[in-house]
């Protein structure tokens, strides 16, 4: 699978994002910790290994809107997912190339709130036998935070993107993928 990158200007309400393929900007960030935890699918399908990361700007206001998150994701058909999330810090360093609304600071690395907040939402979502997840192994060690634009809701938007993106067949069309990101954001709000 090739890599791309996807940029989606309007989400509606002024919501936004970035959807990167087989790449991985930026580097996995510095861990003070790990997170391992495995979850038993309801319903599940397992697809071709690959890379995926999603950037969001959920709204236009400075507070509870931003959020970086990138996994790779090793396929397998046990009926489960397995989560390893490494824990960044909250003064990483500086990221210049994002789009999250300024002011606002980005700064390598998904602190230990926000990691608590994606593993909950898995778990959330991994007892529902309405939703489709992949079966696998998801390790979380890229991803960025806003100094002042960034929530728990945020990342638990993100997550529930990625691993509905992580089910699609075809990861190249960005007519799916849109249409998954508005799916996941009008079931969220």
């Amino acid at each position: 699978m090739k890599a791309m990158l996807m940029n989606f200007e309007d989400l509606g309400a002024y919501r936004r994002g970035r959807v990167w393929l087989n790449e991985c900007p930026p580097r996995p960030y510095p861990s003070k910790g790990r997170v391992e935890q495995s979850f038993p699918l309801k319903n599940y399908t397992y697809q071709t290994e690959c890379t995926l990361t999603i950037e969001l700007v959920l709204a236009a206001r400075m507070v509870s809107n931003y959020a970086y998150i990138g996994v790779s994701y090793f396929p397998s058909d046990r009926g489960e997912l397995v989560v390893q999330a490494e824990i960044g810090y909250d003064n990483g360093v500086v990221i210049d190339d994002v789009i999250a609304l300024q002011p606002d600071v980005v700064k390598r690395g998904i602190p230990v709130e926000y990691i608590s907040a994606v593993i909950d939402e898995i778990h959330k979502l991994s007892a529902d036998p309405e939703i489709l997840l992949p079966s696998g192994k998801i390790v979380i060690d890229t991803g960025a935070h806003g100094s002042v634009g960034s929530s728990q809701v945020s990342f638990r938007h993100a997550i529930n993107m990625v691993l509905q993106l992580l089910t699609l067949e075809d990861k190249t069309s960005k007519i799916d993928i849109q249409e998954t990101i508005m799916h996941v954001l009008s079931n969220k709000n």
